[in-house]
């Protein structure tokens, strides 16, 4: 007679055998999927900055945050009135310029930071490493 072992109750195909992992072996394959997980995000949010850095179209953000700073709507300036700053980030030194003449109203809610230089064409200076030129640091490391 064949051996049927029992699962939950019900009974097991014949020759059906069930494989166990130990709970340390489980704990070690999550560890190394979080692991090359964690590696491939790293990676992956590098590629995408440095890709962005060097590409000379203009971003979905960049438009957005142009947008904003020329034509705010009613609800982004009720934001501002209530004392609200907006910090922008990565637009050209002829773009602030260009507001600070346009929203001169609204200066006191706008930071800008890593504002990158452009030449007199307008196009953006690159440092020896390819980066852009920027007037200030980028936040974060």
């Amino acid at each position: 007679m064949i051996d049927t072992s029992t699962y939950e109750g019900k009974r097991a195909t014949p020759g059906f055998r069930r494989t166990c992992l130990s709970r340390s072996a489980v704990t070690r394959i999550c560890q190394l999927c979080l692991v090359v997980g964690i590696v491939s995000t790293t990676s992956l949010i590098g590629t995408a900055s440095a890709a962005a850095d060097h590409s000379p179209e203009v971003t979905n953000l960049e438009k957005w945050q142009l947008r904003r700073l020329l034509l705010p709507n009613e609800r982004e300036l009720e934001h501002e009135r209530k004392g609200n700053v907006y910090i922008y980030e990565g637009l050209t030194d002829r773009q602030v310029e260009e507001a600070l003449s346009r929203q001169f109203d609204r200066i006191e809610y706008m930071l800008f930071l890593g504002t990158r230089r452009t030449d007199e064409s307008g196009k953006v200076l690159r440092k020896e490493d390819g980066t852009a030129a920027k007037e200030s640091a980028d936040c974060g490391p």
